[in-house]
């Protein structure tokens, strides 16, 4: 009974006033450097493009330069390349999007945006620490941002597959010993107790924002795949945290059972970062790599005004002016010949 469990995101752009240009999932007018990062994000997709030519069977200049980089496009037009291959170089384009927004981009760190950014990352990338991502996720006590905190929801999730991790351990080890029926009940309350969590958080970490925009209502439907109407009872005759090692971040709601729904869409909110978050020189690792940032200053912002005053206000969903993304987190629950598997869509 293998457990896993990722979490890509599903984003669209929502309009954008017409001088403005999207790079990735940002608004390059609302960046401290435009130019250099746009120019830096263009390099990344070169790299892609490189990366999966260069080491991917079935690649070819022919094939994955006609796509711009676009990794959906490549996918579609060389279905011979590995898809492994694929995710990591994603996975290393990602980095380097990182990298671009550290140094050129950085009054965007707590931003929908960035935190959009870093759901691909954790989706393509593997065996990753996540506490070396910088600047995420952002700290409760930010006073600006994104108005979800959806790094939270992402990072809470991630221990919840360690958590089914390690009750794969333990059934393998009951399973051995015989105790198949012990087994079993282990199993099924420690997949509930993992469901109710990762839906959990969606509701707790965000009680304002309308759950559907992060795609909660996609996971909802899909629990019906594994079993997740009989999880009231287990729920209610298990201590999740204390018997199964699930995290006490969140409530373990049962079906049916969730609080009210709030209304709100995502929009980047409060003060504005007029500073590095990190200084003005930081290195953060990843896989053992270290990457070195140095953060333009301000004054490199051609519109001093806009940058400072851009996190200031909140963009409702469907009016123009802030070019932001609305990222949706989205869980599948299926259950595989009786096999427990958490998988992503």
């Amino acid at each position: 009974m293998r457990f896993s469990m990722t979490f890509p995101v599903l984003a669209s752009a929502l309009l954008s006033i017409a001088t403005s240009k999207e790079v990735g999932y940002f608004d390059s007018s609302e960046c401290v450097d435009r130019s250099a990062f746009e120019s830096c994000y263009e390099k990344a997709d070169q790299y892609l493009a490189s990366c999966i030519s260069n080491n991917c069977v079935g690649g070819s200049d022919s094939c994955s330069d006609a796509c711009g980089g676009s990794v959906t496009c490549i996918q579609n037009k060389c279905p011979n390349l590995g898809v492994d291959c694929m995710k990591a170089c994603d996975c290393a384009k990602t980095v380097e999007y990182i990298d671009c927004i550290a140094t050129s981009c950085w009054n965007q760190a707590y931003s929908c945006e960035y935190q959009a950014t870093i759901n691909d990352l954790v989706g393509t990338c593997v065996n990753m620490d996540l506490d070396s991502i910088p600047f995420w996720p952002p700290p409760d006590d930010a006073t600006t941002g994104c108005s979800c905190n959806m790094g939270k929801i992402l990072y809470t999730q991630t221990i919840d597959t360690k958590n089914l991790d390690n009750c794969y351990d333990k059934v393998t080890e009951l399973n051995r010993a015989g105790d198949y029926d012990r087994a079993e009940a282990y199993g099924r309350q420690c997949l509930c107790c993992g469901q109710s969590s990762a839906m959990s958080t969606y509701w707790d970490v965000c009680p304002k924002t309308d759950p559907s925009t992060l795609g909660a209502d996609i996971a909802q439907v899909l629990l019906g795949h594994n079993d997740w109407d009989a999880c009231g009872p287990r729920l209610s005759n298990s201590d999740c945290v204390a018997d199964y090692g699930f995290s006490n971040v969140t409530n373990f709601y049962s079906p049916g059972k969730f609080p009210v729904n709030g209304t709100e869409t995502l929009s980047n909110t409060g003060s504005p970062i007029t500073a590095p978050i990190s200084g003005p020189t930081f290195t953060w690792t990843f896989k053992g790599n270290l990457h070195p940032i140095t953060a333009v200053p301000m004054s490199n912002k051609a519109d001093a005004t806009k940058a400072q005053s851009s996190g200031s206000t909140s963009t409702p969903t469907g009016e123009s002016g802030a070019g932001l993304v609305r990222p949706a987190l989205t869980l599948m629950f299926t259950a595989i010949s009786g096999v427990f598997v958490f998988a992503a869509i």
